[in-house]
């Protein structure tokens, strides 16, 4: 996992999925669900963030088509290795929210964390920082200061999208 982490702090976010994928095909017992969320969320990035992502990074058409087809895929089979991890549940639900319009609300978000807890994770609250600043400021710090230590294309865009709200 360290060269796919490298590689995704060096914006060679292509080789970081490659790296992932490899990591992910091994099926080591060491094996860490940040492994599955990072890939999804590249692959995601690489499929729907044309303007965002996929132009600024000359991120390949065959990624991007590769990008569509297995986010979700990688998405389920964190979730079949980790049940109970709450952010690979939160990015399922908010992926298909933001790309197909599947419904998921501030209630949907706060079960999900009832359900999972967040004792691994923060993510989920960057959600519930848009919908009330106030409650939710705290995570909002934690979170930023995350993506600052560890700037992956994930912690960018959650960085990108609670600033946007600021």
């Amino acid at each position: 996992m360290q060269q796919a982490i490298i590689s995704e702090l060096n914006k060679r976010y292509t080789e970081a999925a490659a790296y992932y994928e490899a990591e992910i095909e091994n099926d080591q017992h060491d094996i860490l669900p940040i492994c599955f969320i990072n890939l999804a969320f590249l692959y995601w990035c690489f499929a729907f963030e044309l303007f965002e992502f996929v132009i600024p990074h000359n991120i390949p058409d065959y990624w991007s088509k590769r990008g569509g087809e297995k986010f979700l895929t990688v998405l389920d089979s964190g979730l079949a290795k980790f049940p109970n991890n709450a952010e690979l549940h939160f990015w399922k639900k908010y992926l298909l929210h933001i790309s197909y319009g599947d419904g998921f609300t501030k209630d949907d978000c706060l079960s999900l964390i009832e359900t999972y807890g967040c004792g691994e994770s923060s993510v989920p609250y960057f959600f519930l920082y848009a919908l009330n600043k106030v409650k939710y400021s705290t995570q909002r710090e934690l979170l930023i200061s995350e993506a600052e230590v560890m700037p992956t294309a994930k912690n960018l865009y959650i960085k990108s999208v609670l600033l946007s709200h600021a």
